[in-house]
């Protein structure tokens, strides 16, 4: 009876998108966080996930962070809580930390500012904001400046932060904001939004108020809100390069839509179809920023039902013309949330922590969605008429795990695996071993950034060609194929040296991340690079 309602609401859903196309995602669970959070701040920093403060069970601040490696969190402590407050990774890899609730249940703001050194893991107290401030936003301009601005409930203002203890006040400001979007258009200015005031109200009017010059209305705005999400996030983030950002606004209807800021001028992306408002499990609620992957040109916007049960994430690919939009979906999930994702260097979006529907009950869990790696091709289209291939592969996959299961539990050492080639024709099979002997003996793989064309180039080919070629010989996606080059050669790496630390094995082996070494390495061998390590000792 579900897959009968949820197959009606699918078809009345395409027939919203107006060919939007709506695609099944299936999300990767990592480890929990060390404890549930909400109003906290998330960022990558020397190469590490890393969450700070925020709230968590029963709207009690938190005091703490935590950094993901090894496949697991390790928590820190940290000298003040800035549950809503904000963070800014500077371009020398420090980290700023300010503003955020005074005391639990979202109550008053806070003058308190600190600064953490991610290579030491440490965190210091160190000066104060200009006012207290909650709710407040913040970028470092090109002269090394960081603006900050917006508030809570209290009054609001322009601060400035040139890397002494304290803020300095910059100006007053003509629309007092809540979590507004800092956007520079030049190394020494800035244009100042939001959708609400610092009462959580819709002005008549929307200005923009600038570092430098004076404030304008924005007419665009009037009929297109911004949308209002009341959780830190980094206005870079929206940026596509050149001064130019993504926004995503609504109309009076509630209807979806995108605007784009280029310098100091405002207007709407022409889109493919019409913004999906209603999915397989009826209407999406969008939240949030659109968080850009300007390497590969695409935007993404969350949302989820009225029941927390699915997640959504609104694909934008805005170099098209129009652009071309796709809705993923998932199945029902525990813990579904509308926590801002943070964009991993692979191109992948990680969900950590945040509300379902109260800020009593933060979350723990943690969600990886493959956009960026391998693993999209997950991904597939619903409903498509062939169960019979998902249950296929579900038998396959089970089977799998039994035997890496029951292969560990003998305490034997699981290794990458050889793929035997699939008989195909000469071309092929020349071309296959052209590409294996560029790995082998250039190791190219060892190259973080190494991209399919690069390989079509080395070898006077197409990047078409060589993807097939990978694709039906060794049943593997060219991030596969080269990442099992690359666990290969980790495992060469911890026989030689099992005391290796996990990062700089990452590191020499060409991942560009240890969440994404961790998480190839799991996947070819069936263990953690720990749990390996120990079957060689055993």
């Amino acid at each position: 009876m579900y897959r009968l309602l949820a197959l009606c609401w699918l078809c009345c859903g395409v027939a919203a998108a107006e060919n939007c196309p709506l695609v099944r995602i299936v999300p990767e669970r990592l480890p929990d966080l060390t404890m549930p959070r909400s109003g906290h701040s998330i960022f990558y920093v020397n190469g590490e996930l890393t969450v700070t403060g925020g709230h968590t069970t029963n709207f009690v601040t938190t005091p703490t962070a935590e950094y993901f490696a090894d496949g697991e969190w390790h928590p820190m402590t940290m000298a003040y809580s800035h549950d809503n407050g904000f963070a800014i990774v500077l371009r020398s890899g420090e980290v700023i930390i300010g503003g955020g609730h005074n005391e639990p249940l979202g109550i008053g703001q806070t003058f308190m500012m600190e600064r953490y050194t991610p290579a030491t893991h440490a965190f210091e107290g160190f000066g104060c904001l200009d006012r207290r401030r909650v709710l407040a936003s913040a970028t470092q301009m090109g002269d090394g400046r960081v603006i900050i601005s917006g508030n809570h409930y209290a009054a609001d203002a322009i601060g400035c932060y040139d890397g002494r203890s304290q803020v300095e006040h910059v100006k007053d400001v003509v629309q007092a904001r809540s979590n507004p979007y800092i956007f520079r258009t030049a190394d020494d200015d800035a244009i100042i939004l939001s959708g609400n005031d610092q009462y959580d109200k819709h002005p008549d009017t929307v200005w923009a108020d600038r570092v430098k010059g004076d404030a304008f209305r924005v007419p665009l705005l009037e009929q297109w809100r911004p949308v209002y999400f009341d959780l830190p996030f980094s206005s870079d983030a929206c940026s596509t390069g050149d001064c130019t950002y993504l926004l995503s606004v609504t109309d009076k209807s509630g209807q979806l839509g995108i605007v784009v800021l280029r310098d100091t001028t405002f207007s709407l992306l022409p889109t493919a179809s019409p913004i999906p408002m209603l999915g397989p499990y009826g209407p999406v609620a969008y939240k949030g920023p659109i968080i850009v992957d300007s390497q590969r040109q695409r935007g993404y916007m969350m949302g989820v039902d009225s029941l927390y049960h699915h997640q959504y994430i609104l694909a934008i690919d805005y170099a098209q013309q129009p652009a071309a939009l796709t809705l993923y979906y998932t199945d029902s999930i525990a813990q579904a949330t509308t926590t801002i994702p943070v964009l991993t260097p692979d191109g992948d979006l990680m969900l950590v922590g945040g509300n379902p529907n109260t800020n009593y009950k933060p979350l723990s869990c943690v969600w990886l969605y493959h956009f960026g790696t391998e693993q999209q091709a997950a991904a597939y289209k619903w409903p498509v008429g062939l169960w019979w291939l998902v249950a296929l592969t579900g038998v396959g996959i089970l089977a799998y795990n039994i035997y890496h299961r029951r292969r560990r539990e003998n305490g034997a050492v699981v290794d990458v695996p050889v793929v035997e080639d699939i008989p195909t024709d000469d071309k092929d099979t020349d071309l296959m071993e052209r590409i294996c002997l560029i790995m082998d003996e250039e190791q190219l793989y060892l190259r973080c950034d190494l991209k399919l064309q690069d390989v079509a180039v080395r070898l006077n080919t197409n990047s078409s060609y060589v993807s097939e070629c990978i694709n039906s010989i060794r049943s593997q996606s060219f991030s596969q194929f080269v990442n099992t080059y690359r666990v290969r050669h980790a495992q060469e790496l911890l026989r030689q040296q099992p005391d290796m630390k996990t990062a700089t094995v990452a590191a020499n082996s060409g991942f560009s991340t240890e969440t994404s070494f961790f998480r190839n390495f799991k996947a070819v061998t069936g263990m953690t690079p720990r749990e390996w390590v120990g079957s060689l000792q055993s």
